[in-house]
């Protein structure tokens, strides 16, 4: 009896958990394309200001992929990519509708072109499922080095996510898009190795008996 409260206790804190890891991602996700129009700079390099918000959403796969196996992640890229699509129509109608006030700045921040839409949704798909594959075939060879599975994962797939994008959104606009592709997955990678110590910390009790059952049987 005291075995069945336990694993009740332990069941309920990690669905509590799993629900803040999604939002969190569902937020990095959302967000990214909202501040997409905005170009900082960060230690010499320059780049969307979405750049930030998007690598949360590769932290929390390999979280969630780490403490809930590789079904959970694959199921939380399907919902991000049907909350992107959700948003994306409720943003064009928000444009398309007419309004008594001046939408002038409005449109300016949301208006998306068609290109840019899809290479967002392409880069997404693409690079999230390519993330949560190699992240489950290197958990596979070893459970050990978790910044390799990681990193590895996460560089890997921002790669196809950068060229992806890059080529659908802005090849035949952009006169030399491979700097731009270079210049960006480098930001990329320098944010990719930053979240490691975000990834142990969140990560840090997956060693234990519980969670590496419940990962496994969620392969």
């Amino acid at each position: 009896m005291e075995n069945i409260k336990t694993d009740n206790k332990f069941s309920a804190k990690k669905c509590h958990l799993l629900g803040i890891y999604s939002a969190l991602f569902i937020t990095g996700l959302l967000t990214s394309n909202i501040l997409g129009s905005k170009i900082i700079q960060i230690f010499g390099l320059q780049m969307p200001s979405a750049t930030i918000a998007y690598a949360l959403t590769y932290l929390m796969t390999d979280v969630v992929g780490e403490l809930y196996g590789k079904k959970e992640a694959d199921r939380l890229v399907f919902l991000g990519f049907c909350s992107l699509i959700v948003s994306t129509l409720i943003i064009r109608l928000a444009i398309i509708l007419p309004s008594s006030n001046d939408s002038t700045a409005f449109n300016q921040i949301f208006n998306s072109t068609t290109r840019i839409i899809f290479g967002s949704l392409a880069g997404y798909i693409v690079s999230q499922t390519i993330d949560v594959f190699i992240f489950h075939k290197i958990r596979q060879i070893s459970v050990k080095y978790k910044f390799i599975r990681n990193n590895v994962s996460t560089i890997i797939s921002q790669f196809f996510d950068t060229v992806v994008f890059s080529f659908v959104a802005f090849y035949g606009v952009v006169p030399k898009i491979s700097p731009l592709i270079w210049c960006v997955f480098l930001a990329k990678v320098i944010l990719a190795l930053s979240d490691t110590p975000f990834f142990y910390l969140l990560t840090r009790k997956s060693t234990s008996k519980e969670t590496k059952t419940y990962a496994k049987d969620s392969e």
